[in-house]
């Protein structure tokens, strides 16, 4: 569903907000009832909310950030800034995975009590409470905005709903003298951090390094390019990605014998069918001349060369 820019920047806003007040309010109580209980894997859910804060609050300030308009000096926007940020939250998120490892293996090594495990529990299912709604409402901004970032953020909260439910049979297990499954539980899901962290910075370092957008997307703008009557063929199709906003080249082959005011009418069709189907989307469109006796007809008729 398409919205107007300003629908999607009010959507992404609060988005991004209501991410860190969530992240907020679960260290909160999980660092209170960890200091009562002593649970090592309440410990690895405490790490990983405090990288769910960092990661929302980031992401919170890149997504302001990006959104704003370009201007003299980021003539191309400020979209690179969503990157930016994951690389940053991909180093803090690596930290608290290598911490949190080395507290769960002293554990495995020298099990303790859990105590406060009603107390535990509770926060566990106040955390799978909030993390539902607010996965919720991030699914319902992605669907409105397309915001890789915020989508991403849901992403890891909704992987986050296993993980707690793991930590509460962990805890249970230690009630009944089972002590060092709460420290396998921690050693378990610090790796998945780990993993998580070299996704996050796998996927900024692509954003940065201007990757090519999907097959999928390529494959649509390439029907688009071609369907147009008057496009004899195209080639040197460029695309990347920078926040929301995609950025598209492509040269379309054009009859030369057509006047500078039909070739710029076509390319303003072509331009404009492009960005009814990606709003978002920056479009250059170069014309090539070539005689119509030349052209080779492929499949429906016209050259294509992505």
């Amino acid at each position: 569903m398409t919205v107007t820019p300003e629908e999607a920047s009010r959507l992404l806003r609060r988005a991004t907000l209501a991410s860190v007040c969530v992240a907020l309010i679960l260290i909160t109580a999980k660092a209170l009832v960890w200091w009562l209980s002593g649970s090592v894997a309440l410990l690895a859910s405490l790490m990983d909310s405090l990288m769910d804060g960092a990661a929302s609050l980031v992401t919170l300030l890149a997504v302001r950030y990006s959104l704003q308009p370009a201007d003299a000096e980021h003539r191309f926007g400020h979209g690179k800034a969503e990157a930016l940020a994951g690389l940053g939250q991909a180093a803090f998120i690596s930290l608290s995975a290598v911490l949190l490892v080395v507290e769960g293996t002293r554990k495995l090594l020298h099990p303790q009590p859990v105590e406060a495990t009603g107390l535990a529990i509770g926060a566990m299912l106040l955390s799978i409470a909030l993390t539902i709604a607010l996965v919720g409402y991030q699914r319902h901004v992605v669907r409105r905005t397309g915001s890789t970032a915020v989508a991403g953020d849901a992403l890891h909260y909704a992987s986050d709903l296993a993980m707690n439910v793991a930590i509460i049979v962990a805890i249970i297990a230690a009630g009944f003298g089972y002590l060092r499954v709460d420290a396998l539980v921690a050693l378990v899901i610090g790796l998945y951090i780990f993993i998580s962290a070299m996704r996050i910075g796998f996927a900024a370092v692509q954003l940065l390094l201007d990757r090519e957008l999907d097959d999928a997307q390529r494959t649509r703008i390439s029907a688009l390019v071609a369907s147009h009557p008057d496009v004899l063929g195209f080639h040197d199709l460029r695309t990347r990605q920078s926040g929301r906003t995609q950025f598209i080249q492509v040269h379309v082959e054009l009859d030369k014998d057509l006047s500078l005011e039909a070739a710029h009418a076509i390319i303003a069709d072509v331009g404009r069918s492009l960005r009814e189907a990606m709003p978002t989307a920056e479009v250059i469109i170069h014309p090539d001349p070539v005689p119509l006796s030349k052209v080779v007809p492929v499949g429906s008729g016209r050259t294509s060369e992505v």
